[in-house]
């Protein structure tokens, strides 16, 4: 005979995986009214276009209750790159950012999609 603890744990188990966030992959750059979020390639020396780079990731949120952020890659529940609690900041990547890598930034809140954008192609000075 199965003991009520067991079908508890079932159940339970079952609730947290219904209630889990959906995993979200941007296909286009997306921001919430109020929200701005911006990847800046840093200058590469010596700059080689087809290399990883370095990359400047600005954000800025305007009337935001509890201003929690995680900013994650690729995807809303990708990897976790570096968590903010304010409304306004920057961080910097190390060289590991490559065109089209997407920046996910997450109400950790909620688990909404407050942003997400594309980090843009390293451009070198020609000469």
């Amino acid at each position: 005979m199965k003991s009520p603890s067991i079908f508890a744990l079932v159940l339970a188990t079952g609730a947290l995986v219904a209630c889990a966030p959906e995993d979200i992959t941007p296909t286009a750059p997306m921001a919430l009214d109020g929200v701005k979020l911006e990847v800046e390639a840093l200058p590469q020396t010596p700059c080689d276009a087809s290399q990883p780079y370095a990359a400047r990731v600005r954000w800025t949120v305007s009337d935001w209750a509890d201003p929690k952020f995680d900013f994650h890659l690729r995807s809303s529940q990708g990897q976790l790159w570096a968590r903010a609690n304010t409304a306004e900041g920057e961080k910097t990547t190390e060289m590991w950012v490559t065109p089209g890598l997407w920046f996910v930034m997450v109400d950790r809140n909620g688990r909404v999609v407050v942003a997400a954008t594309p980090a843009p192609a390293l451009v070198c000075p020609v000469g």
